[in-house]
């Protein structure tokens, strides 16, 4: 499946883009609106526990009902659940890591930048404007308070937050826009391809960040209950 996603970046960077974009908004969507929640902690029932803070299986599942029906449909016949199922608690630790590490930094979101989170959500919203009842029905059908979907999503922005300071401290070489405007220039759409190769590099640069985060830490992951 990871492959499949590789091998068409390779042939189409923006095939890349487009396939990533839709997958952190259904990371988005699921763990920013059940991540953490200090209701929902229970060491006895943790599937992972993340420098000593629990994950619980009821997270990791309704995480994974919403990013394995997103693969079903995207890869239907080579859809891989073990590795969905895997790549679902890994990013669930990812982003506990990350909200730790927005923590360390010291960067905080406000209730203003939450409630503008909410109001301009497509899921709360009806002929292009907010919708309180839209909203309400959503809290009510996944059993959620307001308060635990404030936290979350809070924790969801921070992640987003983080992430971009390190893409912002990270620029192109000038070989590497060199060779990003080395071809075809009737074909070339050199901004587009400049644009893409940088979007690529901070992509990398994120996961690198991860993974010197996941050195650092210390992760407990039952892996016979995924």
């Amino acid at each position: 499946m990871i492959k499949t996603i590789r091998e068409g970046a390779m042939g189409n960077p923006w095939f890349f883009r487009i396939i990533m974009m839709g997958i952190a908004a259904v990371f988005a969507v699921s763990m920013g609106w059940w991540g953490f929640s200090e209701d929902e902690r229970d060491d006895a029932n943790a599937i992972a526990t993340i420098n000593a803070v629990s994950i619980s299986a009821q997270d990791y599942q309704r995480s994974y009902r919403r990013i394995s029906k997103f693969y079903r449909e995207l890869f239907q016949d080579k859809y891989d659940d073990e590795k969905v199922r895997v790549q679902v608690i890994d990013e669930l630790v990812d982003r506990k890591l990350w909200v730790e590490e927005a923590g360390r930094m010291g960067i905080k979101i406000s209730n203003a930048a939450f409630q503008e989170s909410v109001l301009s959500a497509g899921a709360f919203q009806k002929e292009g404007e907010f919708d309180s009842e839209l909203y309400k029905r959503f809290l009510s059908f996944e059993k959620l308070t307001s308060k635990h979907f404030e936290e979350t999503q809070k924790e969801a922005l921070l992640v987003e937050k983080v992430k971009q300071i390190v893409k912002d401290g990270v620029a192109l070489t000038p070989i590497e826009i060199k060779n990003a405007e080395e071809g075809d220039p009737e074909t070339l759409d050199i901004e587009r391809e400049i644009e893409s190769r940088l979007a690529q590099k901070q992509e990398r640069a994120v996961r690198a960040y991860t993974l010197s985060l996941r050195a650092k830490a210390d992760i407990q992951i039952k892996e016979e209950h995924l």
